[in-house]
């Protein structure tokens, strides 16, 4: 048996390969959602890579992301995790960790740590937001 995570809610935003495909409706929809439903994970997925994320959808993203790191003292939990899902993590072969392992570099880096696990929404979250959104760990 593998370990026992609790039941998530999970909303996601899905896009393909358009330019500026992260517009502030779609970020304010998220809010929305988020604050309806407190605790719930926010999903950004875009087939392109990293690399094509423009500057403003970087940052539309990130200040969802850091309202959504604010710590609900009631729920003992973050308010709503921010996972940013790119043509890396959705076009995997095998593994995110393994992936992320061969590609080196940042990636490699923050999975070089035996005990990090990515199946735990909330750990690929900070892990996701480190690598895409320029944001710092949620330990720092």
């Amino acid at each position: 048996m593998g370990q026992d995570y609790p039941t998530e809610i999970v909303f996601g935003e899905a896009k393909s390969f358009g330019r500026e495909a992260f517009e502030v409706v779609d970020i304010k929809r998220m809010k929305s959602l988020a604050s309806h439903f407190p605790g719930a994970i926010l999903v950004f997925s875009t087939m392109k890579e990293a690399s094509d994320l423009s500057p403003d959808e970087v940052s539309r993203m990130a200040k969802l992301a850091e309202w959504g790191r604010e710590y609900i003292i009631d729920r003992r939990e973050t308010r709503a995790p921010v996972i940013v899902l790119t043509a890396t993590e959705l076009f995997t072969p095998f593994s995110v960790q393994e992936t992320w392992k061969q590609m080196g570099g940042r990636h490699a880096e923050l999975i070089e740590r035996g005990w990090v696990g990515v199946d735990d929404l909330r750990v690929l979250a900070d892990l996701t937001q480190q690598l895409y959104l320029n944001m710092p760990s949620y330990g720092t």
